[in-house]
């Protein structure tokens, strides 16, 4: 008897309001850790930015990172955990309360002792005369009210939608919780750097849920290319190829940056670019051969790389951006020219093409959709449960009419909307009424 007591007051927790606003105010502030300390990097990163010796706040250093999982809080048993208890919170506060608010609201109950008029936050007494309970009825109906009668006993009310509203609230949130759990174990990421023309499949996965495999898609590179303006990078596309196991193409599209492709629930995002390298033909031999580039420390977009040229000096070239262009200089660093792709860099050595790489970032997450829905239905819900339910009573003893009124919220309305039935019955009644 005193476990299954025990038993009773755990579960009671469970549905308490306010244990499920805790829950939820827990959530939001752990969530908050995943936005300032970055998630899912190498143990490096946190060791060079989160030192020991100066631990961010004071607190916050790589080995309590790790320890709790701050790295990866979307993902941790304990995140996981407070999901599922919030979830099965809000379930429970729906079945033990929402539920029967609202079934209650739906069942209709009449007042035939003038006591319980008066208790109520708007009521009045009329003189009864003939009609008056059908013209009351009448003017109900035209209110949108639903009126259930029973002899000389009217019940009136509207705004249920308002008692739904709350339980369609839980059921969003709900909604939100499993796509933010499903989504935690089956989704993935890769960063894939690859050079025009390449064809590959995903294979680098940075990010991977726990019951996720990656998808068999055959992507082609067809092609890389720059937009400036004012000699500023203003956009870099990449059009790209899905192709079928027979190397058909099977659908293609121009990336780029927010523009991304989608193919069975996979993105492929326009994320980053590079240089590779520069091809170059000896005119003399007809011969073509690839010299690597490589990336300026000063300029993340600026590179380097050194040709031996006809007389066996060595010159150093400087790309800057993907304008076709670059800059000649000698073995002491004295500038000498600038040539565009497909001029001669003497009598024999020719650039004709430069390299370049496209960054794509390749992400699955089914639980996309399902918590945008989630979300919509919880913003539309959330203005819906603002809605008044109102209710009326009327009791006719055939010589007085007792007429009653309550609201949950929006009393200045309904108090406007109750004085202008009034006013109504007064023209039949010709004021004779009582007000209580």
């Amino acid at each position: 008897m005193v476990n299954l007591i025990n038993f009773k007051k755990s579960v009671k927790i469970f549905t308490d309001l306010k244990f499920a606003i805790a829950i939820l105010l827990i959530i939001a502030i752990t969530s908050s850790f995943g936005s300032f300390i970055e998630q899912e990097e190498n143990i490096e990163f946190y060791k060079e930015n989160y030192p020991i010796e100066k631990p961010i706040y004071g607190i916050f250093s790589w080995k309590l990172i790790t320890l709790v999982g701050l790295d990866h809080v979307y993902t941790t048993w304990w995140f996981l955990l407070l999901l599922i208890t919030l979830g099965i919170s809000l379930i429970g506060c729906t079945i033990t309360r929402q539920f029967p608010l609202f079934s209650n609201s739906k069942e209709f109950f009449f007042r035939k002792k003038k006591q319980s008029f008066l208790t109520l936050p708007f009521s009045i007494k009329f003189k009864n005369i003939y009609y008056l309970k059908e013209n009351l009825i009448s003017k109900l109906q035209a209110m949108n009210f639903y009126i259930y009668q029973y002899g000389n006993l009217i019940y009136g009310f509207k705004g249920l939608i308002g008692r739904l509203s709350p339980i369609l609230v839980h059921f969003s949130l709900i909604i939100i919780l499993g796509g933010s759990s499903w989504g935690a174990f089956n989704n993935f990421k890769v960063q894939e750097i690859l050079p025009k023309g390449e064809i590959f499949h995903i294979q680098n996965p940075i990010k991977i849920g726990l019951f996720t495999s990656l998808p068999e898609i055959t992507t082609r590179i067809n092609d890389f290319w720059v937009e400036y303006e004012n000699n500023k990078i203003h956009q870099f596309y990449s059009n790209i190829s899905i192709l079928d196991n027979n190397g058909n193409e099977v659908k293609n599209q121009t990336i780029s940056v927010n523009n991304p492709l989608r193919y069975k629930n996979v993105d492929f995002y326009q994320s980053d670019w590079n240089l590779l390298g520069i091809r170059v033909k000896n005119i003399n031999t007809n011969k073509t051969y690839e010299v690597p580039l490589f990336t300026l420390k000063e300029s993340s977009k600026s590179w380097i790389t050194w040709i031996n040229n006809s007389n066996k000096n060595t010159n150093t070239l400087i790309i800057e951006n993907l304008q076709n262009t670059f800059s000649i200089y000698d073995e002491k660093g004295n500038f000498l020219k600038t040539l565009n792709i497909g001029d001669l860099i003497d009598s024999e050595l020719q650039i004709i093409e430069i390299l370049p790489s496209t960054g794509l970032q390749i992400k699955y997450d089914p639980s996309i959709p399902i918590i945008y829905f989630g979300f919509g239905l919880l913003m539309l819900t959330s203005c819906l449960s603002y809605l008044p339910y109102t209710q009326i009573w009327i009791y006719n003893d055939g010589k007085n009419c007792w007429i009653g009124c309550s609201t949950n919220r929006g009393k200045i309305q309904i108090e406007i909307e109750f004085e202008n039935l009034i006013r109504h019955l007064e023209k039949i009644t010709n004021k004779n009424y009582y007000r209580q």
